[in-house]
């Protein structure tokens, strides 16, 4: 550590079952000693916080923390991709951050959380030897299990400008494993929405927790979805950009009629709804029909804006037979308030959609717990092709403005 016009140093914090931390002031360095084991029989934690503190001329103090910790690091920097799960609690992660997720490079200068769903879900953030490195812990709740939640983390250039940024996805889903995908129309789909955090209906929050996030057809970057049941239903977009659980607006930001100007809006304020343009109510594109390729290419591979982790995508879909959820049969369920599917395949809660008006915020999110939206990849013109179904009908091939911001469910990529 580095230190000036300290006169003396002391140790304040350490974790629970180490050692006790060893100053020397001289060579200003810390030793600290993890435990021999971690289990039942002592109340060592794997990884915590040292917390230095220093007292200057006149009897005032400073401090200083430094994280230590026992912990794994799994690197996913070969994972080109702008979404990342990660379903391994206490485990240190690093991503590459100066490549986009098709290997375009990068000038990032540094890193930094641009929002998450709840505090310290991103702890220990730094960028590392080009990698952005930072630490995902336990629930505090429960510690056999991830932390869960969402977050976007941004790389920034050095006029400290963002110039890209990728989802964190914290889970205890693992869509490789048991029950976590089924097989449909050819492809093999998550069996719950993107950034879901819950699949279940034992409570309202648990409902809330199967919505996923909201995507604006073609955009890379997530909203997150209701702050609550009842605010989402009186039209306001739940929104938490300091991830301490306030209550936000999420505001609009105005289009322009050129698209390279609201394809640079989208990357540098990813937190921002860009307001759909007058004439085709597309965030991007003021012609119809404009821009079709943004989550897949022209020859049918994901594309560089495709939201869904490395080896999954946003299914291309289209209309009758070319529908990715073609001859799918199900029924409404009143108690988990969404769409329950024959054969096993899958549930899909009534998310509702977001929608902001204006630049001033006007808008926000419309039936929750009474409709369902899901986007494919596939442009029809004019709109996007999604899948819609509410208490009354069913819509594989439905058409939706291209503004409207609505859940994701992945496939695997097989091109």
């Amino acid at each position: 550590f580095s230190a000036s016009n300290i006169e003396s140093f002391s140790i304040t914090g350490k974790p629970t079952g180490w050692s006790d931390p060893v100053i020397d002031a001289a060579n200003r360095t810390i030793t600290v000693v993890s435990p021999e084991k971690f289990d039942d029989d002592n109340d060592a934690v794997k990884s915590g916080s040292v917390t230095l503190t220093g007292k200057v001329h006149g009897g005032s103090t400073a401090s200083a923390t430094l994280f230590v910790g026992v912990v794994d690091t799994e690197d996913l920097s070969r994972k080109s991709a702008n979404s990342y799960l990660i379903n391994k609690k206490e485990t240190n992660y690093l991503i590459d951050a100066m490549y986009k997720g098709d290997l375009t490079g990068l000038a990032t200068s540094s890193v930094d959380v641009v929002w998450q769903s709840q505090s310290n879900l991103i702890q220990y953030l730094e960028l590392k030897d080009g990698k952005a490195s930072f630490y995902i812990g336990a629930d505090t709740e429960d510690s056999d299990k991830i932390l869960k939640g969402n977050a976007v983390i941004g790389a920034y250039d050095a006029n400290d400008e963002l110039i890209w940024s990728w989802h964190v996805w914290a889970t205890d889903y693992d869509p490789e494993g048991e029950n976590g995908s089924v097989e449909l129309n050819g492809y093999t789909m998550m069996t719950r929405n993107l950034g879901a955090l819950a699949n279940g209906n034992a409570t309202t929050s648990e409902i809330l927790a199967s919505y996923g996030l909201y995507y604006q057809w073609g955009r890379k970057d997530p909203f997150q979805g209701p702050y609550t049941w009842m605010m989402f239903l009186n039209a306001n977009a739940g929104w938490s950009n300091d991830g301490i659980g306030k209550f936000m607006t999420l505001k609009g930001l105005a289009s322009t009629k050129v698209p390279s100007e609201n394809l640079v809006a989208s990357v540098q304020q990813p937190y921002r709804y860009i307001v759909g343009i007058s004439g085709t109510q597309d965030w991007l594109s003021p012609d119809v029909g404009g821009e079709a390729y943004r989550w897949s290419n022209a020859d049918g591979t994901k594309g560089v804006f495709d939201p869904c982790p490395e080896g999954w995508r946003v299914p291309v879909s289209g209309a009758g037979a070319a529908s990715a959820w073609a001859d799918l049969n199900g029924v409404w369920d009143a108690e988990r308030t969404g769409c329950v599917f024959a054969e096993g395949n899958g549930y899909y809660p009534a998310a509702g959609y977001i929608n902001i008006m204006s630049a001033s915020g006007s808008g926000g999110g419309a039936e929750a717990g009474t409709s369902g939206y899901c986007w494919s990849a596939s442009s029809a013109g004019r709109n996007g092709y999604a899948l819609t179904y509410s208490v009354s009908a069913i819509k594989t091939e439905a058409e939706l403005t291209k503004a409207w911001a609505c859940p994701v469910r992945c496939v695997k990529d097989v091109k």
